[in-house]
């Protein structure tokens, strides 16, 4: 039993170290990637009408997150935004049904 516990706590303490250490460039690909993802979800927030008054703030904050190289900030905004920007169009057409209703 004791074995077993070390060896788990082992592993978990060498899978912390291994992300932590990460390749820098991976990272600055995913703060990348997430931004360009909630960019393109403003957009179409946008086309419809819908983009929320933060959004374009909150991707401005990842953007300068990722130049900072906080990538894991960078990400969570991006896809806080990029979850504003989803919410936004669902919202969209919610309220185009509502409308139609009456």
């Amino acid at each position: 039993m004791k074995k077993t516990i070390l060896t788990a706590s082992l592993s978990l303490l060498l899978a912390a170290c291994a992300s932590n250490g990460g390749n820098k460039a991976a990272m600055a690909d995913d703060a990348a990637a997430a931004i360009a993802a909630a960019e393109t979800a403003r957009q179409e927030a946008q086309a419809v009408g819908y983009e929320w008054r933060d959004t374009g703030k909150i991707i401005t904050a990842a953007k300068k997150a990722a130049e900072a190289k906080e990538y894991d900030k960078a990400v969570s905004l991006a896809n806080k935004a990029e979850a504003q920007s989803v919410n936004a169009v669902k919202q969209q057409a919610e309220q185009s049904k509502a409308a139609a209703a009456y």
